[in-house]
């Protein structure tokens, strides 16, 4: 009898994705967080044929998303959808979790703050709102997406550069703080111009400033901050992550999957349209990135008061 005739045959190893893979979105329905996260699962099926689905999972500044991902298995079948509020979270104890609780598999978006207003508001520039607030201290209900992060981050330094004082009423999804601007629930927001793209591209809604270092060739006619002498740049990254732990052949697998999202006509396209930077930072730029905004923003936060 040969040897091995009773031998049973090599299983081929099984590859990423065996089942429906789903994106946590950390934020609600019908923001930029969500936007970017719902075309994202559109072309992960089209370019990389998965079966994704969508999980929106709002709440506690994104640690009801994150507390979604660190709770189940580290197989990479849950892709958190988040942004870089995350690092404003964690410095000041919103969300119980560290940066070394995930892997950050890829940046894929980066787009400014801007301090908007409707239309018919009389406020043409920043120095107009700058001097009602002075004038009238918390006279305007400002709002923004978020308690504590980038926008309103933005929005402190702004009152510190030009002495003025201000409140802050959050939302927990970005489309909100339009239709509260447009339902005149608050008077002015700082957000990033895709949270209202349509009634920016309209006219309906008012850039007052926006923080870029140079006018955005997505936004010509938007002043920045810098050119109305006011010290204000950044930008927000919106990106994807996986639980620590997760294999590297699953997240070699998911990285593959969106080099084929982002060398798509259809991903560029879309980029164009929300006005949209694309960074494209893979894990190692991106990790390196976080800390740093991490260290940075908790010695800001302490110095600020905003924590111990």
């Amino acid at each position: 009898m040969a040897a091995g005739a009773f031998a049973l045959p090599q299983l081929a190893a099984a590859e990423y994705p065996e089942k429906p893979v789903t994106l946590v979105v950390w934020s609600g329905a019908g923001g930029a967080l969500d936007t970017y996260g719902r075309k994202l699962a559109e072309l992960l099926e089209k370019e990389a044929g998965w079966t994704v689905k969508v999980d929106n999972r709002p709440g506690g500044s994104g640690a009801v998303g994150l507390s979604q991902i660190v709770t189940q298995p580290a197989d990479g079948s849950n892709i958190l959808v988040l942004t870089g509020t995350l690092t404003f979270g964690i410095a000041q104890g919103l969300i119980p979790f560290k940066v070394e609780d995930l892997r950050l598999l890829r940046a894929m978006q980066s787009e400014p703050s801007s301090l908007a207003v409707l239309n018919d508001s009389p406020f043409k520039t920043v120095d107009d709102f700058v001097t009602h607030m002075k004038e009238n201290p918390n006279g305007l209900k400002v709002g923004g997406h978020s308690s504590g992060g980038f926008h309103q981050y933005m929005l402190y330094q702004l009152m510190k550069q030009a002495g003025f004082e201000s409140g802050w009423i959050p939302h927990d999804a970005s489309g909100k703080v339009t239709l509260a601007m447009l339902g005149n629930h608050i008077d002015a927001a700082m957000m990033t111009p895709s949270t209202g793209l349509a009634q920016v591209k309209n006219g309906e809604i008012r850039l007052l400033g926006v923080t870029t270092a140079e006018r955005s060739p997505f936004l010509p006619d938007a002043p920045t901050f810098k050119e109305q002498g006011y010290d204000l740049e950044g930008s927000i990254w919106r990106g994807i992550a996986v639980k620590a732990g997760t294999p590297d052949d699953v997240v070699a697998a998911i990285q593959s999957a969106i080099d084929k999202v982002t060398a798509s006509e259809e991903w560029k396209t879309f980029q164009q349209e929300q006005f949209q930077d694309s960074p494209d930072w893979a894990e190692a730029e991106f990790t390196e990135r976080v800390q740093k905004d991490l260290a940075e923003q908790a010695e800001f936060l302490k110095a600020a008061g905003f924590v111990q």
